[in-house]
């Protein structure tokens, strides 16, 4: 029996490697030539490639079975660090389903909060579906995808000072990368690979231009809604990210009644949401920029205005969540308030 088993395992090896084989030495050198010259252009809800503040890391790494991995830039916002990939391999580019890597972040150091900084509450997270984000078309070029990771610098236990050295350290445990194909019976079907040879990237960064432009304003405003009182405490603001103290904005944790967003809107009328802080160690609200166009206009902006969204629960004839700027929202503006950011 165990003579068989050895015998399983490794046709099964010899499967996956003639469905991946290893690239030849002067491919692999090819790949990586072209991956330390490539600019990519991408944008995802994470990091992009066009935001000011990002910062170039350009670390290459390369799996004996030769699968690049470029890790490409990096950028730190107030309370989170950010980083993209880029990968490159002998890959099957017709029908490529998923090209993703997982990559465990660790930062540092740790410091403790100052007092009254905010309540620290604990949070949860959720998973992920199959991911291809490809970054080059045609057979002329070598196939590029890309993927992205993020690090908490705020957490239960304490946060990492965006203004001083972060030490990062990751590692790439695993690569998926999966295909469709019709078989001989002419059903589709799923040839995946998994590259568990680990990568180990380290290096020293900070968000010092960011956090040199950080403000933090005390609010102490406070509304009610359908006889609840609602308070926003404290405006952390940069051209990158706001984030909003407040207190609790549901009338229960098992209900949807309550406040789900903040519109936030400059001087000049540009508009940003701030998302519901779930998975964040404080109660309020956070808004990531990314965009060029924004991240200027808080630059210069004067003011900056405020104004809670209420949903008071859901419509029965679907009983489905809406999105922000859904009428089902009360975004009254009474129930604002206006922040001067800057003369």
């Amino acid at each position: 029996m165990k003579q068989q088993t050895i015998g399983i395992i490794a046709l099964l090896f010899i499967i996956a490697a003639m469905a991946f084989p290893a690239a030849a030495a002067s491919d692999e050198n090819e790949r990586e030539t072209f991956l330390q010259n490539f600019e990519a252009d991408y944008n995802t809800s994470i990091i992009n490639s066009t935001n000011p503040y990002n910062k170039p890391v350009r670390i290459l790494k390369t799996t004996k079975s030769g699968i690049s991995v470029m890790l490409d830039k990096v950028l730190v916002t107030e309370d989170a660090l950010a980083v993209s990939f880029l990968i490159s391999g002998d890959f099957p580019r017709e029908n490529l389903r998923e090209v993703r890597l997982f990559a465990n972040i660790d930062i540092g150091p740790l410091l403790p909060y100052p007092p009254d900084s905010f309540e620290v509450v604990d949070g949860g997270g959720g998973g992920g579906a199959p991911w291809l984000y490809l970054l080059t078309e045609g057979n002329d070029k070598p196939l590029v995808a890309m993927d992205v990771a993020e690090a908490r610098l705020m957490s239960p236990e304490g946060y990492v000072s965006p203004s001083d050295p972060i030490q990062v350290r990751i590692r790439v445990p695993r690569i998926d990368i999966s295909w469709e194909y019709i078989d001989a019976n002419g059903i589709m079907q799923i040839q995946s690979y998994y590259e568990d040879e680990p990568l180990e990237f380290e290096f020293v960064t900070d968000g010092v231009e960011l956090a040199a432009q950080t403000k933090t304003f005390q609010l102490d405003h406070t509304f009610e809604i359908d006889g609840k009182t609602y308070a926003f405490h404290q405006l952390r603001f940069n051209p990158a990210q706001l984030i909003l103290f407040t207190g609790k904005m549901r009338v229960r944790e098992d209900s949807v009644e309550g406040i789900w967003y903040v519109e936030a809107v400059t001087s000049e009328g540009e508009k940003i949401t701030l998302y519901s802080a779930i998975y964040r160690p404080y109660e309020g609200f956070n808004g990531k920029i990314l965009e060029p166009e924004i991240i200027h206009a808080l630059e210069t902006t004067k003011t900056l205005t405020l104004t809670p969204c209420y949903l008071p629960g859901l419509a029965e004839e679907d009983n489905s969540f809406p999105n922000p700027g859904n009428p089902a929202y009360d975004c009254s503006p009474e129930r604002a308030v206006t922040v001067k950011i800057r003369e």
